[in-house]
């Protein structure tokens, strides 16, 4: 595999295309204020030695050369995305500020119709391939093949596809619900990282502002919002209309527990956690508990470590799925080091090694951009960084994932 870097060189330098035909920005004080956050990461004074740092600042060399006048906005966000991926940090995150059409201007036929007939609509990169064929190529896919036909809900139905002499896959639209996208449009742009994980440049469905998301799984027909339309099973997505603190009984001797989120930034759910420990510690009584971690979107290990000595001497059914992130991944690993434990499911987000502790962002001098550096170190963690943390077992994503568990409880305990 190559370098994530380089991948992004080959595809940025081949897609010839701007957020507007007029719009520029001064790009290198953007990217002077963008590499000195970067290095004040601790991802960066971990990783960026040796090789590393000469790979950093030869890239830095040939952006500046390439700024030295004003830069059109999105070429220049996509340079700036360049210089971020060398750290392997996927809590780092560069956004785009500016909005093409918002959720209000949708709704008035005026706006929208002075929208599509801008220069921004117009010129967005469109497919060169004939949409007819393609999706006829792309229907005899299989679902575990990358390429293939998906749907964002029942707005969109694109076509992914691998750009020729190229490792990109380019995502078109092929059927649209939305007026703000066009048949043969492109929305997506997509680079394998590591096996089943890929980093996407897109278009946000509804507003079509860029933006660049990382290590997103592909399983089950899945590629973050969008499903394959022949890939109808969906048994690794949490149970609908969880709290995010849930104590079930579902066996005489097997108890679950769901936890969706440790945040401590919410004082209401600062307050759910300690009402939820204060009843786990009383009615967690039985030798088996399943722990669903499945789309926990992380948090404080404040929030979460104080459960480890309530497990400890349970045997502990751990399921996660690709959503499940940060300090929830943190958690699966801890609960995995005791004892009697066994983790099933599917293999989680992969961002994990780093974090923020005061969540600052900061606009880049010309304001077009934000940038969220990380703040926390958790280097010990480095290995599943863009990786993820893979189960032991693998669980049938067409059938219940809690049966499927208790099924191997029971048989385990024969």
């Amino acid at each position: 595999m190559k370098k994530i870097s380089l991948i992004l060189v080959l595809f940025f330098t081949s897609s010839q295309f701007a957020f507007s035909q007029t719009e520029t920005c001064d790009c290198k004080t953007d990217l002077d204020f963008l590499v000195e956050k970067i290095k004040a990461m601790p991802s960066f004074k971990k990783q960026i030695k040796g090789k590393k740092a000469i790979e950093f600042e030869t890239t830095y060399t040939r952006l500046a050369n390439k700024m030295k006048q004003n830069v059109l906005i999105e070429d220049c966000y996509k340079m700036l995305l360049q210089q971020m991926v060398i750290v392997n940090d996927v809590h780092a995150s560069l956004n785009f500020n500016n909005t093409l059409i918002s959720k209000e201007d949708l709704k008035d036929t005026l706006k929208l119709n002075v929208f599509k007939a801008s220069d921004a609509f117009k010129n967005h990169p469109k497919t060169k391939q004939n949409l007819n064929d393609l999706e006829t190529k792309l229907s005899k896919k299989s679902t575990q093949d990358f390429e293939g036909i998906y749907n964002y809900g029942e707005n969109l139905t694109i076509g992914i596809y691998k750009q020729n002499d190229s490792d990109t896959f380019v995502g078109v639209v092929l059927k649209s619900h939305l007026k703000q996208w066009d048949a043969g449009q492109i929305i997506i742009y997509a680079n394998q990282t590591n096996g089943i994980k890929y980093n996407l440049y897109y278009y946000d469905p509804i507003t079509r502002s860029p933006g660049f998301v990382k290590s997103i799984s592909f399983e089950n027909g899945r590629l973050w919002m969008y499903k394959k339309e022949n890939s109808i099973n969906n048994e690794e997505l949490p149970i609908k209309n969880q709290s995010d603190w849930e104590f079930k009984q579902l066996t005489p001797d097997t108890q679950y527990l769901y936890f969706g989120n440790f945040s401590s930034f919410s004082k209401a759910n600062k307050k759910a956690f300690k009402a939820f420990y204060a009843k786990t510690k009383k009615v967690l009584t039985v030798k088996n508990v399943i722990v669903d971690l499945r789309s926990n979107r992380g948090g404080n290990s404040k929030l979460s470590d104080p459960f480890l000595k309530l497990l400890k001497k349970k045997n502990v059914y751990i399921l996660t799925n690709c959503f499940t992130g940060s300090n929830g991944e943190q958690f699966t690993l801890k609960l995995k080091a005791l004892k009697n434990a066994t983790h099933l499911g599917q293999t989680t987000r992969g961002i994990i090694a780093y974090g923020m502790n005061y969540g600052y962002n900061y606009n880049t001098p010309s304001g077009n951009f934000n940038m969220t550096p990380t703040d926390m170190d958790f280097n010990e963690y480095l290995a599943y960084e863009g990786k993820g943390v893979t189960p032991e077992i693998a669980l049938d994503y067409s059938k219940d994932w809690l049966e499927q568990t208790l099924a191997i409880i029971k048989n385990t305990s024969n």
